[in-house]
């Protein structure tokens, strides 16, 4: 049954400026996602170029982003001033980046006071609007100033283009600016961290020539975080979803130790752990990454896997993507094939570092002659853990068979011994089960030659000049002798 509601009484209640204006600064942006978003409508405009500019010199620090995109009519102007300006329903042209008419005014507001539009159109004035919270604030009133504070030195707009300019930064800078160089070197921080968001979000852009980000005067290179046509990534699975609509391209990266050593930092692989999972683009548009969308955890082994997920703006709705596009949510009959997805990527990131891994020489194939490792891990029935030197390994027989061992020879095998030290493997077996993992195992009892080798080492001591409660302090401060206390009622008989 349909009620008219239209034959009730009703008033009208429009939001208190003051009170509505400030509540879209607590959108939860942070800079990186903040400028993004601006990058965002740059492009829905046609730009080609975007000049990302700041200053610190004073008080009257800004940021300002220009592009030479088609500028905006004033009613344009105004509507994209407008809080709400379009309904996220609306049909859009497939390229749109945006939806809720809301990123320029939330984005913005959520690092500065004052926001100031400054566009053109081809063979039109400059025009431009500004909002300032403060002035919002004391009148009450929903008014968008015809002021321009764009700075004298500033670029200016050319032919055509849209400049956002950003002043009364009270989000990012609070302390005074002449005086506090933390303050700075946060500022520059925060915008180092703002040059490697925009290099991985609008990479394809970049990669295809369709978009120029310039910022600080330097021209930002794009990040692949597939590192396409590298040696060593494979490509686990391709798949069509949703009737075709989304497109899965599942990655693996090469272990870290296949990657030269002067490209790791561009890898970012010290970032690996934070960047495995899910990467979902709208309109090529990275919207978020490095999260696995519900369908496993983060942990060492699956850091090298990464899975590319595509979709058109016309599932913004489905796939519940917020006003910041910083979040998404799979529907349901989509997310068990995501599931799926992950589990065969996952896997082989944890062969590649099970295969790359210090090699050991488990329990079930002790006898295997196919390859000999100098640790051994040894798996109990309770499926725990443990790890000790194979004493079968041919160099450390070669050495046991001989009546002395020189000191060089010493060296060498213990140089041998450290240098294969396990470490991949316990990290895995340690990360998949952390409650079952013995890192070592326990001394056991105290058997004679542990208790001839203290005397030696104790008698030594003594022998060189130290006391005998100096002696047995050094020498129960010592592994393995720290573990048997036990020991001192024999040091007291010698």
């Amino acid at each position: 049954m349909t009620v008219d509601l239209s034959q009730y009484q009703a008033e009208v209640t429009p939001p208190k400026a003051g009170v509505m204006i400030n509540t879209f600064r607590a959108f939860g942006y942070d800079l990186r996602t903040a400028i993004a978003d601006i990058v965002d409508n740059s492009i829905s405009a046609g730009a080609r170029n975007v000049w990302i500019d700041y200053n610190w010199e004073g008080p009257d620090y800004y940021i300002r982003i220009r592009d030479d995109g088609r500028g905006m009519s004033l009613p344009e102007l105004v509507l994209a001033m407008t809080p709400g300006s379009r309904d996220p329903n609306d049909e859009r042209d497939s390229k749109d980046l945006g939806r809720f008419g809301l990123g320029l005014k939330t984005a913005s507001f959520s690092q500065c006071k004052q926001l100031t539009v400054i566009t053109k159109r081809k063979g039109h004035a400059l025009i431009h609007r500004c909002w300032d919270l403060d002035h919002v604030n004391e009148h009450g009133s929903w008014s968008l100033l015809d002021y321009n504070p764009d700075p004298p030195s500033a670029e200016p707009i050319g032919d055509q283009g849209t400049v956002v300019l950003w002043r009364k930064l009270d989000r990012l800078i609070k302390a005074p600016l002449e005086t506090n160089e933390a303050s700075r070197t946060a500022y520059f921080d925060e915008l180092d961290q703002v040059r490697k968001h925009l290099s991985l979000v609008f990479h394809r852009y970049m990669e295809r020539g369709d978009l120029t980000i310039h910022m600080g005067g330097n021209k930002l290179a794009p990040w692949d975080p597939f590192m396409k046509g590298r040696p060593g990534v494979q490509i686990v699975a391709e798949e069509p979803l949703d009737e075709g609509r989304i497109t899965v391209k599942c990655y693996t990266m090469p272990h870290v130790t296949h990657i030269p050593a002067p490209e790791r930092m561009e890898a970012r692989t010290d970032e690996w752990q934070d960047l495995q999972g899910f990467y979902v683009y709208r309109n090529n548009r990275l919207l978020l990454y490095g999260d696995w969308l519900g369908t496993g955890g983060r942990s060492e082994t699956t850091k090298n896997a990464r899975i590319l997920i595509d979709l058109p703006n016309s599932l913004d709705h489905e796939w519940q993507i917020d006003i910041k596009k910083s979040t998404a949510r799979p529907p349901a009959h989509i997310r068990k094939h995501l599931k799926r997805l992950a589990m065969l990527t996952r896997n082989t990131s944890v062969k590649i570092h099970k295969f790359r891994g210090n090699k050991v020489l488990l329990q079930y194939n002790a006898s295997s002659v196919t390859y000999d490792a100098l640790w051994k891990a040894l798996e109990d029935r309770e499926g725990n853990y443990s790890y000790s030197i194979n004493e079968d390994h041919p160099m450390v027989q070669h050495f046991m068979t001989k009546d002395a061992l020189k000191a060089k020879d010493l060296k060498y095998l213990l140089r041998q011994v450290a240098a294969a030290v396990p470490v991949e493997v316990i990290i895995q077996n340690h990360s998949e089960s952390a409650v079952k993992h013995e890192l070592r195992k326990p001394h056991g009892v105290l058997d004679k030659q542990t208790i001839d080798l203290a005397l030696a080492i104790y008698k030594g001591l003594i022998a060189s000049g130290m006391s005998s409660d100096m002696a047995e302090k050094r020498l129960l401060n010592t592994q393995p002798f720290s573990e048997f206390p036990e020991l001192t009622s024999y040091l007291d008989t010698h």
